[in-house]
């Protein structure tokens, strides 16, 4: 099966990495192609559901990489090992995400790569709990929905306000879907105020166009 957008775009940040960590692994293609490409020597596909984790065995078996890929059945990051040095969680919302960081360690993990499918200032927020910071982040265009992935490696940033709500490099490079998020989200605000009789909501509207306009800027 071909990867999706999302699912290549993480791909990409494992290479040159040993053991890869796939958390909600679901059938388990993102460890496979790592390890065709050569991306990585090793691979755990974790889900915590039972039907994608027989989905993801079974892949794993018909790809012939059974020694080189383990697919386990967990939640988070609790059945990572001391060897996983890159991880992917992909395709949960943002503030799952965030949790899966916080409750677990990611022991000697130098890269984890994210693609929350929302809510990505969650995950931004709670970088500096965890002792990690951005180091590329990107906007992926699949199927007319525009998606964040979001690179994190060991170290310590302090990021204003506008940073987490946007993302430090989303708002330096302003990419062209970055504009189009934004410019997108504005145009709607705008319309809703003209059907929002004057009142707190349309204050709180008013103080998101600003803060929108900002990250413009």
């Amino acid at each position: 099966m071909a990867l999706s957008k999302r699912l290549s775009s993480c791909l990409k940040y494992t290479q040159g990495f040993t053991r890869l960590a796939d958390i909600g692994t679901d059938h388990a293609l993102l460890p496979i192609a790592a390890i065709e490409q050569g991306y990585v020597l090793s691979a755990i596909a974790i889900d915590n559901k039972i039907g994608p984790f027989g989905i993801a065995y079974n892949n794993i078996k018909n790809s012939k990489f059974e020694n080189r890929i383990k697919v386990l059945l967990g939640d988070g990051l609790e059945k990572i090992d001391d060897d996983v040095d890159v991880v992917v969680i992909s395709g949960m919302g943002g503030n799952l995400v965030a949790n899966i960081l916080l409750e677990h360690s990611l022991r000697n993990v130098k890269r984890v790569i994210l693609q929350p499918n929302s809510d990505s200032d969650l995950v931004r927020e709670i970088l500096s709990d965890i002792g990690y910071y951005i180091v590329d982040e990107i906007i992926i265009n699949e199927k007319n929905k525009l998606y964040d992935l979001i690179v994190i490696e060991p170290g310590i940033m302090e990021y204003t306000n506008l940073q987490k709500i946007f993302g430090p490099i989303n708002l330096k490079e302003k990419s062209h879907f970055f504009v189009i998020r934004i410019e997108t989200e504005i145009k709607r605000l705008e319309e809703l105020l003209q059907q929002v009789p004057s009142s707190e909501r349309t204050i709180a509207i008013k103080a998101r166009i600003m803060l929108l306009e900002e990250a413009l800027k």
